[in-house]
Formats: C-alpha cells, structure tokens, sequence
C-alpha cells in the first residue's frame, strides 16, 4: 500500500532545535494512496498562541514525523489535528491533546483509521473504532525518543538523499542526555552533570518539577532553588515544592505559618493581606482595622446592631441586650410600647379595657361593669344577681345572688324549716310541688293552696274565677 509523506513538516514549530522539550508528531494510516488519500494537513496550536500548519500532496510511504518544539511559556495544552484529504475533499479527521514535559522528547502517534472515515467529533474528542472517544492524551502513556536510529522518519537524510549501503545515517542533533550519540561524535550525553542538572537530576530525562518552585539539583538530588512569587516551602518538605498558596492561603497569609484568623470573624487572604470577610453575629469592624479583627460589640447603647448606631428613645429607658434597640421600661407606668417600635417611644396608654396596666392586658371582669382609669382594672357595679362576695376585685362579682347559700345577698342562706325552698328568683321561698301554691307567703303553713281547684288561687296564686265560673284542674271555666 502506498503512503503519504509528511517531511516537509519536520520541525515544524519554530525550526529545528536543540531544546530538550518537544513532541514528536507520527502520523500513520490504513486508507489507500492515491485511491482513498491522496492530502494530508497538519495543525498545530497551543501555548503562548502557537499556531502552525501544513499540506503533504506528494506520495511517499508513511509513517512520517512533525517535530513541534516548545519555545516558551505554559507546558500545555497543545491541540495536533490531522485531516486527511482527496481531491480537496476531507475524508478523515483525527486529533489529540496533550502537554510537554520539560526536558523530554515525546512520541505522539496519530493513527487515521479506514473506520473514522466520515465520523465526525465534537471539540474535544476524536474518533477510534468508529467512534468519538476524548482526545486527551496523558503524557505519562508516551513513549520517550531515546534517539537511536532508524529514526521515525526512516533514517532518511533530511536533504532526502538515499542512505548509503550498510544501514540507516546517523543525523547529528545538539547532544542529549539520552543514552545515544545525538551529535554523532562517538561520545554519549557530553557536557551534563547528573549531580547538578535540574533537567537530567540523578539521571538522564529525570526533570525536577517542584511547585511552585524554581528547581535546583544537588547531589542528584531535586531542590528548591528559589519559590516563586507569593509561594512558600511552609512545610520543610522539598518534595513537593513550595506547596503554600501565600496570596490566599489562610493558614500562610502572606508568609509561612502566619494565620489569616481575625477575632470575632471569619477572615480572607487575598494578595497576601489578611483582611476580614464576615463578622461573627453580634460583632463589626468598626475601626476598619483587620488586625483586631471585628473588635466591638454591638450591643451598646452607642453602636446597636452597626458600628455607630446610637440607641435612643422617647419616654423610656433604651436597651441594646439583644444588639436591637428597644425600651427596657417606660417612664409613666400608664404608658407601654406596645409595638415593639423604639422609634415611637412609649406609644399606648395603659389605661384602657384593652390594654390595661400592660400591652394587651383586657380589662373584663364576669358578672360587672368595669373601668381601668387608674391602670388597675376595677369593678364599677355589679351586674344585677351578681355581687362581689369573696371581696377580690379582680375576679369581679364571682357569685350569683340566686343560690341556697348567697340568696339575694351574700351569704344569706335560703333554708325554711320543714318545708323545701328555692331562690331562683332571688328571694327565698317555700319550694312547692306542682299544683300546689304558697298564697298567703306564709312559710309555716307550707304550700296550703290547690290551685288545680280553688277559685281564688285558680292555676296560679291571686287569680280567681268570675261569678258562676269554677276552678277545674287549674283553668276558671
């Protein structure tokens, strides 16, 4: 099967160099050349706006390789996209994103596959088997170019003379600290210090990368050399570099162990300034002073509930317990702030049926006509059957006059002898059976009239019949 060739790309970010942290871009395919492809074009963006790209139209067997080499700023991410094309119409699209890794070299294989032709992927991902997966490419499952030949691109010269006979060319590079002969003098990794070099520490391609940290080497061992700005080494583990966030951490505010912890408030540490992000209830900052952190109460007369908030009130004596300005009692006893208002002062009389010697206190005594002119709620009269008998006014008149016991007045009690008795009306009488009548009121004679027949006392006491007429069962006829 035919392939197509891509070495016009090589180096294709910035040149060719010697600098130790690039990608190396190996694009491969199963499709047909010139049948099913006969373009290939590669895209390159990244970090600090790279932005690089270019067109194969000849036909040379693959795979072929596109060196991208890092030039500056962030490791990442770098997006590669890899379209295949015939006849000016795009078949197939691949793509994958990965990062540098300083001081190493990369091998990024983008492989366009007969089952992706036609599928199309969102940002983002790319497709696989025929289908769209992520295109995120974790550095770490990379294989590393240890620099031995034949080289990816097939050991050809990069002027495309054939190799001679007896085996590929050795194509001098700037010296690496791989392993191999890189500028093809004999001599193997010339001029690196394993015990100094940050990028190759105790071995080749073993890059110290601390947090945080510009990094040093010593003894073949990563260091610290200096912490970058706002960023500290507050646990004495060089491990794992200048681990502190300085300009917002709250433990190392600023510097390390200095706690960003103001009293009576939850603080923040922004550029490395600790500064206070909310009171605790009942506290302000009323010096605007984050070093004291939230240092008055606001509970006093003087700041109630804000910073400078004075507490006063009309007709009273202000409080400020509960950090809300109120009145704790009000100078005339017959006044009351009944509606919590400590700006209306002492606003209700006390003196009324409705609020009678306090908010909401009724003045409504059983069996009386009441007043509360003095505050103090009072009988006025009793009703009429009732009186005060147990000497409280403020039950009112509790006893009914109509009782065996309080009979028309308290106490009187209601008892004839020999003969039962009622006080329903308030006077005690002789209780008669039906029928029957008491018409002279005198108790000692009992009941001695029939009203059923007497014609004086017919039905009821006093009603007597007309001339001619008699007294049956209680009705003159």
């Amino acid at each position: 099967m035919r392939r197509i060739a891509i070495i016009g790309l090589a180096c294709l970010a910035a040149g060719c160099s010697g600098e130790l942290t690039e990608l190396l871009v190996v694009v491969d395919s199963d499709l047909a050349v010139p049948s099913e492809l006969d373009a290939v074009q590669v895209t390159v963006s990244g970090v600090e706006s790279m932005s690089a790209s270019g067109a194969i139209t000849n036909a040379e067997p693959l795979p072929r390789t596109v060196g991208v080499v890092h030039r500056g700023g962030g490791l990442g991410p770098v997006e590669v996209t890899v379209i295949g094309s015939r006849g000016g119409t795009e078949v197939i699209r691949a793509r994958a994103v990965t990062w540098f890794v300083r001081g190493r070299t990369l091998v990024l294989p983008i492989f366009l596959s007969q089952e992706c032709t036609g599928v199309t992927c969102p940002t983002g991902r790319t497709c696989s088997g025929g289908a769209c997966v992520s295109a995120s490419v974790d550095p770490a499952t990379l294989a590393v170019w240890n620099g031995t030949v034949p080289r990816l691109d097939g050991g050809e010269p990069m002027d495309g003379a054939p190799p001679p006979d007896g085996g590929p060319v050795c194509i001098p590079t700037t010296e690496r600290c791989n392993g191999a002969d890189d500028d093809c003098d004999d001599g193997v990794d010339e001029g690196f210090d394993l015990a100094t070099d940050p990028l190759n520490c105790g071995g080749c391609g073993d890059v110290c990368m601390l947090a945080g940290a510009t990094e040093g080497c010593a003894g073949g061992v990563c260091t610290i050399a200096s912490c970058d700005a706002d960023r500290g080494d507050c646990n004495g583990d060089e491990r794992d570099g200048c681990e502190a966030d300085l300009a917002s951490s709250a433990l190392h505010c600023g510097a390390c162990d200095d706690p960003c912890d103001p009293a009576n408030a939850t603080g923040t540490c922004a550029d490395g300034v600790c500064g206070i992000d909310t009171c605790d209830a009942g506290f302000g900052d009323c010096n605007a002073d984050a070093s004291d952190g939230c240092e008055l109460a606001l509970d006093t007369l003087t700041d109630c509930g804000a910073c400078g908030m004075a507490c006063t009130v009309t007709g009273g004596t202000p409080t400020c317990a509960t950090g809300t300005c109120a009145i704790e009692t009000c100078d005339d006893p017959l006044l009351g702030d009944c509606n919590a208002d400590a700006s209306d002062g002492c606003e209700l009389t006390l003196d009324t049926l409705t609020d009678c010697g306090g908010c909401g206190m009724t003045c409504d005594l059983p069996g009386a006509s009441e007043t509360c002119a003095t505050g103090t709620c009072e009988v006025v009269t009793c009703d009429a059957g009732f009186d005060d008998c147990d000497g409280d006014p403020a039950n009112g008149c509790e006893t009914a006059l109509n009782t065996l016991t309080d009979c028309g007045a308290c106490g009187t009690v209601c008892n004839i002898t020999g003969q039962p008795e009622t006080c329903a009306t308030g006077t005690c009488l002789v209780a008669c059976s039906s029928g029957r009548g008491d018409c002279d009121t005198s108790r000692s004679n009992g009941c001695e009239v029939n009203l059923r027949t007497s014609e004086t006392h017919c039905g009821m006491c006093g009603n007597a019949c007309g001339p001619g007429d008699n007294c049956n069962s209680g009705v003159c006829s």
